[in-house]
């Protein structure tokens, strides 16, 4: 039995980037075979299945009434300049209202629908504070998917040390705490299921693979 029960966990979709390597545009609000690229996470997030995911709030940092017609709450960054991912998981601990927290990139549309349940349950260890996808790539190595983490909502204390000491490596930080790798590697799951668009290139090849 999964120890997380359904509701447990609130979805953040994470899209406070500058989107350098897209020109600068807001990489969540580009199209995806014809829906913005976050709306796609919005989604697939609101369908894992298990019915884990209760809430589910949007971290951005401009044009934030496009992400509030998402239909979900919208945060920008409590940090200042742009300061990455860990400044989008610490707006969404500080908002987060269950006992667990999951984050996922708007620039993944592909990821898989049965996330939240497979990172749940690691957390079958009760010493277990964070769970992080990885995945096989093209050359054939299994490596970590950062942004995609399911956490307890009791971190935020340490997180919020960890930045205000000039942190801002996920995986130093998620390093400090009992962290378990959960790879999406087994028979069925999609080869891209974690390939991401970090350029408009990238995204239209991944519309057309």
């Amino acid at each position: 039995m999964n120890p997380i029960q359904p509701g447990q966990i609130t979805a953040l979709v994470l899209a406070g980037g500058r989107g350098s390597r897209m020109g600068g545009v807001d990489k969540g609000l580009q199209n995806f075979n014809g829906t913005p690229l976050a709306l796609h996470t919005v989604m697939r997030l609101q369908m894992q299945a298990g019915g884990l995911v209760g809430d589910l709030m949007i971290n951005a940092n401009r044009n934030l009434s496009a992400y509030e017609a998402f239909g979900a709450p919208v945060w920008p960054d409590t940090l200042s300049d742009y300061a990455g991912p860990l400044a989008g998981f610490m707006t969404g601990l500080e908002r987060c209202e269950t006992p667990y927290l999951l984050t996922a990139p708007c620039d993944t549309p592909l990821f898989p629908l049965d996330l939240a349940q497979r990172l749940a349950q690691a957390f079958e260890d009760g010493s277990t504070e964070i769970a992080m996808a990885a995945a096989r790539e093209a050359d054939g190595q299994v490596r970590t998917q950062p942004v995609f983490c399911l956490m307890r909502v009791n971190l935020l204390e340490s997180l919020v040390a960890f930045t205000q000491a000039g942190g801002r490596k996920i995986d130093r930080w998620t390093d400090q705490h009992r962290t378990v790798v959960v790879t999406f590697d087994q028979p069925g799951d999609d080869p891209r299921a974690f390939c991401n668009a970090n350029t408009l290139a990238e995204l239209h090849v991944l519309e057309n693979s």
